[in-house]
């Protein structure tokens, strides 16, 4: 009798330990659900195809004519999320003198816009890597890894392995490239043509020595494997992890903190700048490490492009070296990747331009300098759209995520976007704030005395006590983080040209890459759309002309017509 009764006490505590564990658990934010999909390459492909299918049964798109892009753009602003277009709309126009709400980016009037939900396979709030991939490949994946699906281990990377738009563009003789103000083997560019387990290994020096032999590092596939061996244009920088470094080059000024800030020195010995112009020494090729050593490369001859500005990121727009020896901005870098990847009777191009600088100032909770870059891909866009045909090209801008920025208060119209958000006459707050970040603890009072006279809050200090026009300010953070964090939230997407109707909705970020597909007969939606069947260009081609000619004989005879009247009256 006593040892049953033990025995149900013992029953009773262990469930009462259960269900306190499983509360801690909750509390601490452990998974509690789980993903009632598959989550691998098939599912998502098939998800993609699925969206695809339904918009393209919209009356409107069942009306229109078949049509094709020749060339794909994809601008990516790096944690572009709707907070930072708003007020990068308004600091744009405050920046010309004016009030700055009415403002327009320059792909605000483009005719197609949706949402697209960014979740990584494994994260509510993602990463760069898994969104990259996710747009570039049409397969979502897991938080930092690149280039592979969900299924991914340190033993299966090839069977993990997901293409990318680039090599579709490829497989279709199109020329392609990738611009960007991070480094090359950053997460967003490294997904046009990488696979690996791990975003970070983005030289040898990262890559754990049990598995040197298995996983490539990022650079090394950029220059020896397709796709990237295959890039017509590559310019950004990183040359630390080519083995080209260059430390007496530039000596910015300021010096920015972060994980994002950190770099990669190679171990291996090896150049792979100087390897790659051996690889391509008979087909036209050209290295630039500074500005005016891409203004000398004739850009419509070279058929080959490697451009590397720094030794690590370049440096943001606003305190960005203009000098010839200095960096590239991003809309000249984008002018000329596509002078060289647009030439006559080729089959067309494929670019990738990202704005990678906007993340990385959004981390350091440093919005004045996120904004600046938001407004120079805005340049970048307008670059592209005056060099291009529309009627040919798909353009696309959008964001991999957000970031956890507020735009909020009550400031007046025209209040400047990087002043205050409260009424006149109260206690002062910034119109831009972030949920966490190291900017808390710039504005956090850390001396053990506290007066009224120094402090708002008790704890906070006054803004007018801080260096708030100075280049390294951070906005306030309301958690002390090294770095802020990601947002979660839904991000733009706009787009223009051929293929642009299939943007509409609210869509998972993979079917992306499969607008992409199906508009530049690429990839895997490219059966989908009969404008890329030969037969039926050709057949399209002969009744348009057809249509052309009589159009062209009764304009004839209206002309005439026109004539005779008029001589009768004479």
């Amino acid at each position: 009798m006593v040892f049953s009764m033990c025995r149900c006490v013992l029953l009773l505590l262990s469930g009462l330990l259960f269900v306190l564990i499983c509360d801690i658990d909750r509390a601490q934010g452990a998974s509690v659900y789980k993903s009632p999909n598959l989550d691998d390459a098939r599912y998502w492909r098939r998800n993609a195809a699925s969206y695809l299918k339904k918009v393209l049964t919209y009356d409107e798109n069942r009306r229109m004519i078949p049509a094709m892009a020749k060339n794909v753009i994809i601008f990516v602003g790096d944690g572009m999320g709707i907070a930072s277009l708003s007020t990068g709309r308004i600091f744009k126009g405050q920046r010309a003198g004016r009030s700055g709400e009415e403002e327009q980016l320059s792909f605000d009037n483009f005719p197609n816009t949706g949402m697209s939900k960014t979740y990584n396979t494994d994260r509510q709030v993602p990463d760069s890597a898994g969104t990259a991939t996710a747009m570039f490949s049409g397969i979502k994946t897991k938080y930092g890894v690149l280039g592979v699906d969900f299924t991914i281990t340190e033993t299966n990377l090839e069977a993990a392995k997901v293409p990318s738009f680039m090599d579709w563009a490829q497989a279709e003789g199109k020329r392609t490239g990738i611009v960007t103000t991070t480094r090359v083997t950053h997460a967003t560019p490294a997904a046009c043509y990488a696979h690996t387990i791990n975003r970070n290994y983005e030289c040898d020096a990262k890559v754990p020595v049990n598995l040197k032999k298995r996983i490539k590092d990022i650079a090394r596939q950029m220059v020896e494997d397709a796709p990237g061996r295959n890039l017509r244009v590559v310019l950004g920088g990183g040359r630390n992890h080519f083995g080209a470094s260059r430390p007496a080059h530039l000596k910015p000024e300021y010096q920015f903190q972060g994980a994002m800030e950190k770099t990669c020195i190679r171990t291996d010995g090896r150049n792979l700048v100087e390897e790659w112009l051996q690889r391509t020494n008979d087909s036209n090729a050209a290295y630039a490490w500074k500005t005016s050593d891409l203004k000398a490369v004739d850009l419509d001859k070279v058929e080959y492009l490697l451009g590397l500005f720094n030794d690590d990121h370049l440096s943001y727009d606003s305190v960005r070296d203009r000098s010839p020896d200095g960096e590239p901005s991003l809309s000249e870098m984008t002018e000329a990747a596509i002078k060289v990847l647009q030439r006559p009777n080729s089959p067309g191009f494929a670019l990738m331009v990202e704005g990678g600088r906007i993340d990385h100032a959004h981390h350091q909770n440093h919005a004045h300098l996120a904004l600046a870059e938001v407004v120079e891909l805005d340049k970048a866009v307008e670059t592209a759209l005056k060099m291009v045909d529309l009627d040919e090209t798909l353009i696309i801008v959008t964001a991999d995520h957000s970031h956890a920025m507020t735009f909020n208060g009550y400031p007046d119209r025209g209040n400047d976007i990087l002043g205050f958000g409260n009424r006149p006459n109260a206690t002062p707050y910034e119109t831009i704030t972030y949920a966490n970040g190291p900017g808390f603890l710039q504005h956090r009072w850390n001396s053990s005395v506290l007066t009224e006279e120094s402090t708002d809050w008790a704890t906070w200090v006054k803004l007018d006590q801080l260096n708030r026009s100075e280049v390294t300010y951070r906005h306030l953070s309301a958690f002390p983080l090294p770095d802020e964090t990601h947002g979660g939230e839904d991000v733009a997407v706009f787009a223009s040209g051929p293929g642009a109707n299939l943007v509409r909705g609210t869509f998972e970020q993979n079917y992306i890459a499969y607008v992409m597909s199906y508009a530049g007969c690429m990839g895997p939606a490219k059966h989908f759309n009969l404008a890329c069947d030969d037969d039926f260009r050709q057949e399209y081609t002969k009744a348009s002309s057809a249509q052309r000619t009589v159009c062209s004989i009764a304009l004839v005879i209206v002309f005439l017509h026109a004539i005779v009247r008029l001589v009768r009256q004479i």
